[in-house]
């Protein structure tokens, strides 16, 4: 995750960050501390280790970390020397230096980073992901706004090298995938209507009966961008605190336990939720014998719980 001491509307790149007047939504950073502190106790009490990544000043968007790049090899068993972080290319110009911050910090923690052609725009993991687990493991990639359609191939071809299912979104509210669908570690909630034709025809013959689809009303509250997690706490799905009861009636149902969490400033300003402000790391051990000294000691000193004791944030 990425801290919000500096998050603020920029570039208005979503319908979510506009008033009706077409001006930018201002962000009250009265609300922001409080929210993201209790997001990341939350994430820590289902057993989920937070590493925080250094806002930057000028780089307003950070704080959805999602769309830091993609991880080859995230949820394979190797060691991180071996597992490649591919920074994003961004769509919009406020946000294209990240991409060496984010580098930077996925290289002192232990992976390798690459890099790929620039002319191909690529949000990271908010368009390309896994869906499910052994024999139901399917990726997926979403195109047709942040990330240009070119990059379904070179997943595909170079990366994963297993067919990847490729969706076009045509609802701007939806800029990326992750806002409409969501991995309940096999079954897939889905909000189709965001999807061209074609796409929805997709994603009903791949998936079938695993499809928990929602309607108008459940996309609505974003309860696509949740963030799902396995740990020794169980099955664990973040949500926003807008997520209806029926909703939380059906995912439970599945035998995932709902954890809904108040980050209305951060979707209410900046149209981000729960899986935005999460880059997936995978399983990581932060003493992997595998790691240099100076590896081992980075991921310790970027550990929420370090920073926190060094009087790091506010709000606490």
């Amino acid at each position: 995750m990425t801290d919000p001491r500096h998050f603020q509307i920029k570039g208005g790149a979503n319908p979510h960050t506009r008033l009706a007047d077409n001006s930018l939504k201002r962000v009250d950073i009265k609300n922001v501390w409080p929210q993201w502190h209790a997001y990341v106790d939350a994430l820590l009490e289902g057993g989920v280790d937070v590493y925080v990544v250094d806002a930057a000043e000028d780089l307003t968007g950070m704080v959805f970390a999602a769309n830091a790049g993609f991880l080859q090899g995230r949820a394979e068993k190797k060691f991180s020397r071996d597992k490649v972080f591919y920074p994003s290319h961004f769509m919009v110009a406020h946000r294209r230096a990240e991409s060496p911050v984010f580098a930077s910090f996925m290289k002192n923690f232990g992976f390798t980073v690459a890099e790929y052609a620039e002319t191909m725009r690529f949000e990271g993991e908010a368009d390309g992901y896994p869906i499910g687990r052994g024999k139901q493991l399917q990726w997926v990639f979403t195109h047709g706004f942040r990330s240009d359609a070119v990059v379904g191939d070179w997943l595909e071809n170079e990366l994963v090298k297993r067919p990847v299912l490729k969706l076009q979104l045509t609802d701007a509210r939806y800029y990326h995938g992750d806002t409409l669908l969501c991995d309940l570690g096999g079954p897939l909630m889905a909000w189709p209507g965001g999807f061209d034709e074609t796409s929805r025809a997709r994603l009903v013959e791949t998936f079938g009966d695993r499809l928990l689809l929602l309607d108008d009303e459940e996309a609505a509250t974003f309860v696509g961008n949740s963030f799902y997690v396995e740990t020794t706490q169980g099955r664990l799905l973040y949500s926003p605190a807008t997520i209806l009861e029926r909703t939380r009636a059906r995912i439970e149902a599945l035998g995932v336990r709902v954890v809904a969490v108040d980050i209305g400033e951060f979707f209410g300003k900046g149209g981000g939720g729960p899986k935005c402000m999460v880059f997936n790391l995978g399983e990581v051990d932060r003493n992997e014998a595998e790691l240099t000294e100076e590896q081992r000691a980075f991921r310790k000193s970027r550990h929420v719980l370090s920073l926190r004791e060094a009087g790091q944030f506010p709000g606490i």
